[in-house]
């Protein structure tokens, strides 16, 4: 696919998911404060990247 870069953004509070994606190879790039918005209370949310190459198995 000649992708140079996969960005994604995931709520701190999903550990899980968090847990996933830096095993398979994604980086902490930085952090959203107060974005997202459930039961009136608001979570902070990580960005996190992948670039070419980095890709673990």
């Amino acid at each position: 696919m000649r992708l140079h870069k996969i960005s994604l953004t995931v709520v701190t509070e999903n550990e899980a998911a968090h847990h996933v994606y830096r095993k398979v190879g994604f980086v902490e790039e930085g952090r959203l404060r107060q974005v997202f918005r459930r039961d009136g209370r608001w979570y902070d949310m990580f960005t996190m990247g992948l670039l070419e190459g980095e890709l673990l198995d």
